[in-house]
């Protein structure tokens, strides 16, 4: 999951074909503005020491994640780190790409709907086209739909839909805040592989997500199904919960199904389960079972330092290379795995 060219172009083509339009201001667009969803809505944010820290290097899909020992950056904080960016960069260019496109007047409003587009990149084949339909005040459903240029109206395929609803009706977004609310939507890359252009991803991703407001908690759930794992080239599904409170940390789920342990073709299943303090510190709890398991499972916990250093690691399956530290060390005195 990438922001992929395809989506950076269309950007670029919406920006142009607005530009004769002016930026958005006096045109009767800003409350179904505010009744779509914008990246920072549903981003998951971990502690981090500082963007160019070493550990981590993700490109092209795929994530290297380089072992820590006692005193050296935390192998599970990394992991967790690297897979909220995972989650992050796969829904990024498309609400990038509806934040472009609202930033400019709507082509029409009409009683309780307001359309952005059509619009299409004189070199691209693609065609593209925003619906906002307002509900009820400050409760929206929006469709992103595309199409191939050539063909009609009736062709447009959904890409992205969904609800928004707003805490406090008729308060407009600022700037890059969070247009504070609940919601849910689902993004389907299998539509889009069936337009003319289009990347490489395949699946769906479901979120279902709430911030109410700026202290309250935050809580965002998503679901990726059939989706390509950049390891295996196979389809696999997987599934996320991330809870967080202004000020007082936060906690981060995954699942996945897929063919962890390479014995056999089985699929085994694995969770984590990562909490940490506000101050940085945290532990992150892993289970595996199934697959070459067999009615066996694997579990391994690791806790780290503010600063994101290892204090404590340990595990059930005897590697003694992956024991260290005390467990009164850590921020978490004790294991919790998910409930995924």
């Amino acid at each position: 999951m990438r922001s992929d060219s395809m989506t950076l172009r269309m950007m670029l083509a919406v920006a142009l074909a607005t530009t004769t339009l002016g930026a958005c201001g006096k045109d009767g667009g800003d409350e179904f503005r505010d009744g779509v969803p914008y990246r920072e809505d549903v981003t998951l944010v971990v502690p981090a020491q500082d963007s160019s820290s070493g550990a981590l290097t993700a490109g092209g899909g795929t994530t290297e994640i380089h072992s820590g020992l006692l005193g050296e950056r935390s192998d599970l904080y990394t992991i967790t780190r690297a897979i909220t960016v995972v989650v992050n960069t796969g829904t990024a260019a498309v609400l990038t790409l509806v934040r472009t496109i609202t930033e400019y007047p709507p082509s029409s409003i009409a009683g309780q709907t307001a359309v952005w587009g059509p619009y299409s990149e004189p070199l691209s084949p693609n065609t593209w086209r925003l619906t906002v339909d307002r509900l009820a005040p400050g409760q929206f459903h929006y469709v992103l739909e595309a199409k191939a240029k050539a063909v009609a109206d009736a062709s447009y395929l959904t890409v992205l839909s969904g609800h928004h609803n707003l805490s406090t009706p008729g308060a407009h977004r600022r700037a890059h805040l969070p247009a504070y609310g609940s919601g849910d939507f689902v993004l389907d890359w299998d539509a889009a592989q069936m337009l003319p252009e289009h990347d490489d991803n395949v699946g769906k991703a479901s979120f279902v997500y709430s911030r109410v407001s700026p202290t309250s908690e935050v809580d965002i759930n998503v679901a990726f199904t059939q989706i390509r794992d950049k390891d295996t080239g196979r389809l696999i599904d997987a599934t996320y919960g991330y809870v967080a409170t202004p000020g007082a940390g936060g906690s981060f789920d995954f699942k996945q199904i897929k063919d962890t342990i390479a014995t056999t073709p089985a699929l085994e299943t694995s969770t984590f389960h990562s909490r940490w303090l506000e101050s940085g510190a945290g532990r992150s709890d892993v289970q595996i079972q199934g697959g070459d398991l067999g009615a066996a499972q694997a579990t391994a916990s690791e806790c780290w330092s503010a600063s994101f250093l290892s204090v404590y690691m340990t595990n059930s399956y005897g590697d003694a290379s992956k024991m260290w530290g005390a467990e009164t060390a850590c921020a978490f005195p004790t294991a919790v795995y998910s409930a995924l």
